[in-house]
């Protein structure tokens, strides 16, 4: 009876070390650029983002405007999975703060993913940015998954922040991002 109960007590206990149910990644870096030259592009460009991150293939604004400095309320983006809606939940241009949740494309062993960026202002034209993304699994398979799908999701964070500061320094896209016309 002790042994049957450590043969199935023993994957769970693996799982519980291994696994998580939710997955959180956050980045921060300082870009040499005022925090209302970053704010244009990342809250009141959100729905450009293909301009400059090699993540989006392309991506549009749409909805109605619910929130004040911007016109729209989501951004309908193509990337290697395909298409994607990441609705605004809040869009803050006094404390250079925005949210966001997919609801179309979340990947199938996903519950919910969630975004936040937000600026901090420093001295000499510099800002801090930080960029903070979530994803709650749904299923064994997400849970069991879940330490390579945060690897995935921190080497795209790592990019979109590397790009976003190559972008905002240099006035264009990274190399990374050049697209075929």
């Amino acid at each position: 009876m002790i042994i049957t109960a450590l043969i199935i007590a023993t994957p769970l206990i693996i799982l519980g070390i291994i696994g998580q149910r939710k997955i959180q990644v956050k980045r921060e870096l300082t870009i040499h650029k005022s925090s209302e030259e970053v704010w244009r592009v990342v809250g009141e460009q959100f729905g450009e983002v293909h301009l400059w991150s090699s993540n989006f293939k392309d991506s549009k604004p749409g909805g109605e405007k619910r929130f004040k400095g911007i016109d729209y309320s989501y951004r309908a983006t193509i990337t290697d999975r395909g298409e994607t809606i990441q609705l605004l939940d809040a869009f803050n241009s006094e404390n250079y703060r925005l949210a966001y949740h997919i609801t179309k494309g979340i990947p199938g062993i996903a519950k919910s993913a969630s975004g936040v960026w937000s600026l901090k202002p420093l001295k000499n034209d510099q800002t801090i940015v930080s960029i903070e993304f979530e994803m709650e699994v749904k299923n064994i398979l997400g849970y069991l998954l879940s330490p390579m799908i945060k690897l995935k999701i921190g080497k795209s964070a790592e990019e979109i922040a590397e790009e976003l500061k190559y972008y905002m320094e240099n006035g264009k896209a990274h190399p990374r991002n050049e697209k075929i016309e």
